[in-house]
């Protein structure tokens, strides 16, 4: 009897499990309302209008898709970098403002066309599908020198369904009601995903001067000792990376031919990492995981990435060495956070203005 019990326990939560399962497929589009959502072409996007978001999902306002006649309009095409500081003090805002107060109001418009967590690749889907149709004079392209590299796996798709980020395979993508199917349990990875944010929110401490952290020191370092990973010289004379560095090139390549094509100049921006200006938080990370200094050039994803402009003829902003000096007087970056503070954010507008400012014009 206890047998027949345990058993017929066991097939309830069972067919409940397979239920809830089922629910959560089919029933995507009206249960998820979260920060992101699926796109076929990207994988994932900002949903409109949410967190303060555009029509397209953009940290931006609503933009009229044609310019006004007789002004100069910039797409700032990025990744987070584009929203933290939201539109207060994020550096695309900064960078606007300065243009109103060289030009006054309504003579060049900045808009910000970033999405977190995507790289170049993503952004390339994302420049078709959505931000060109802003009808742009200028696009300049935000590359973070931290993860964009590492993270441009050609055979990674990450996409957003019920509110969870998954990666998969796009050559296995299999489509279902109009979502792709994922290859673990949505409800286990709703609870893993969700316990994962709970906790860190618990071991994220509050630094000497009062900055909460947003990561954990275990996840930020975690994080950081990631990006450092593609500055080992070993693994690149392994080929290890092969296949990032030619994603990343060649959507590059597309995103320029695209924009030669319609006239529309085009400038690529590398960010720094913070263990690239900050010797004390790069020693913590050698320290931290018994790793080689001699081993690693923290300095490769800038190389790679101008040598590659240069050949190309793409004018680069490399914002580096500016950062390097600004950092030894001040913090540049959130605490136990990969992005910029409001320091940052300011630095790096000011870096970029007068480098936009020289393509200018109202020819148009």
């Amino acid at each position: 009897m206890r047998i027949k019990q345990i058993l017929s326990i066991g097939l309830i939560i069972l067919i409940c499990f397979v239920l809830i399962e089922s629910f959560m497929i089919v029933l995507e589009p009206y249960v998820s309302v979260d920060f992101s959502q699926y796109d076929p072409d990207m994988g994932f996007r900002v949903r409109p209008y949410s967190g303060g978001s555009n029509r397209f999902g953009f940290n931006a306002k609503d933009f009229p898709l044609e310019k006004r006649p007789n002004t100069f309009r910039i797409v700032i095409i990025g990744d987070s970098y584009n929203w933290v500081g939201g539109k207060d003090w994020n550096y695309t805002v900064l960078v606007d403002k300065e243009f109103r107060k060289y030009y006054g109001d309504d003579r060049v418009d900045v808009i910000n066309v970033g999405y977190p967590g995507t790289h170049t690749g993503e952004q390339l889907s994302m420049l078709k599908k959505y931000a060109i149709q802003y009808n742009p004079d200028l696009v300049f392209l935000g590359f973070f020198a931290g993860n964009d590299f590492y993270d441009a796996d050609p055979h990674r798709k990450r996409i957003v369904v019920n509110d969870l980020y998954f990666d998969i395979d796009p050559r296995q993508e299999f489509i279902f009601f109009g979502y792709p199917l994922v290859p673990k349990s949505r409800l286990i990875s709703f609870v893993q995903q969700k316990y994962k944010l709970w906790t860190e929110l618990m071991k994220a401490r509050t630094s000497a001067h009062g900055e909460k952290a947003t990561f954990s020191d275990e996840t930020f370092f975690d994080a950081e000792r990631k990006h450092l990973k593609f500055c080992n010289l070993k693994l690149h004379e392994q080929g290890r990376w092969d296949g990032n560095k030619d994603y990343i090139y060649r959507s590059i390549d597309e995103m320029d031919a695209m924009l030669k094509a319609r006239n529309i100049k085009f400038i690529v921006g590398i960010y720094p990492d913070e263990f690239q200006i900050n010797p004390e938080l790069l020693n913590e990370i050698f320290t931290r995981y018994h790793l080689n200094k001699e081993d690693y050039d923290v300095e490769l994803m800038q190389k790679l990435l101008k040598g590659y402009l240069d050949k190309k003829g793409i004018y680069c902003v490399d914002l580096l060495d500016k950062f390097k000096h600004a950092g030894k007087k001040n913090s540049l970056y959130k605490f136990r956070d990969i992005h910029w503070n409001e320091a940052g954010n300011k630095l790096a507008a000011d870096i970029l203005f007068p480098e936009l400012l020289k393509y200018v014009n109202f020819s148009k």
